[in-house]
């Protein structure tokens, strides 16, 4: 989902340098000019899908525009992939035109992996991942400047035993110190509440991918971003001395702390809802953004019941 580069040659011949200024690893003719091809936004999403989706027979339950609006980030080749495996999935279903239900398989499919439904895990190895994931979905819906979730899950997909989904709510051109905070705090969700309910000796070696992200994302607002007020507005060079390593090494351990600080007296404020969120997934191993915010909203701080009512319909996520 990644930006396309491509690399074009200059027109003519004014554009290749001659011998002598060209280095040892360069040749006459290599191309020079680098084209970076946006992912498309929304309105480029629904054209690509509508292009897709023409020579296919489709049920009345799909709107291109909100499937359009669900796949940010998606590029052209992604969308492609998603009508081709929604084909697939109804063709082995042998229903005659494609659904809303197959589309929305195909983006689960895409987003989170290949479900490994033969995968054997016991009754310790599930209730570990539901509190593991419940914990990540808590600290995303209560955290301000975190992507709305899109799924929970427990079900092994790819390389995971479960995993909780987020997708932002529109296309984004740039992230704020806020959004980024809150994907400090969402990584360490896992670890937090692995060890608030099995303790300090049995938590997993679940979280090291959390915490790779998490220690690389902190990294990057330190030395790339500026976004420490230790160190200040600078980007550090790719090589730093070794006292500035020593410094930047410091403010990426502070930004990790303090996220794990503000989890952990999250999750402690919100345990019933960890309780209630991991006992729904080990019952039904999958939920939805609306079934999870159905789960969670009750016990919001300062939520009313009537405010709850009147917040049923919402389906944008804190």
């Amino acid at each position: 989902m990644d930006p396309l580069v491509v690399k074009a040659a200059p027109l003519g011949g004014g554009g290749i340098s001659p011998p002598a200024a060209i280095g040892g690893n360069q040749k006459i003719g290599l191309l020079s000019n680098l084209i970076v091809v946006p992912n498309p936004d929304v309105r480029g999403r629904q054209e690509i899908l509508e292009l897709y989706l023409q020579d296919k027979p489709m049920s009345d339950d799909i709107d291109v525009k909100a499937i359009a609006r669900g796949t940010p980030g998606f590029n052209g080749a992604d969308l492609a992939n998603l009508v081709n495996i929604a084909a697939i999935k109804a063709a082995v279903e042998g229903a005659d035109k494609l659904t809303a239900a197959q589309l929305e398989y195909a983006k689960d499919r895409i987003l989170m992996g290949t479900e490994r439904k033969t995968m054997f895990l016991t009754e310790e190895s599930k209730k570990l991942t539901a509190y593991h994931e419940s914990g990540h979905a808590i600290v995303a819906f209560n955290t301000e400047g975190a992507h709305p979730i899109h799924k929970a899950t427990i079900m092994p997909r790819g390389s995971a035993l479960g995993m909780v989904t987020q997708l932002p709510s529109s296309d984004e051109t740039s992230t704020s110190k806020k959004q980024l905070l809150a994907r400090l705090d969402v990584c360490m969700g896992g670890r937090v509440a692995e060890e608030l309910i099995f303790g300090q000796d049995h938590i997993t070696t679940g979280a090291s991918s959390d915490l790779h992200t998490a220690t690389e994302l902190a990294q990057y607002m330190v030395s790339n971003c500026g976004m420490s007020d230790t160190i200040g507005p600078v980007h550090i060079k790719e090589r730093p001395s070794s006292e500035m390593q020593s410094r930047i090494d410091a403010e990426v351990v502070k930004l990790l702390r303090e996220a794990y600080d503000r989890v952990k007296a999250l999750l402690k404020k919100q345990e019933k809802a960890l309780h209630a969120l991991a006992n729904a997934l080990l019952e039904y191993e999958t939920l939805s953004a609306e079934e999870i915010k159905r789960i969670l909203l009750p016990y919001r701080e300062g939520r009313l019941p009537e405010q709850q009512e009147q917040g049923e319909g919402e389906l944008a996520l804190a």
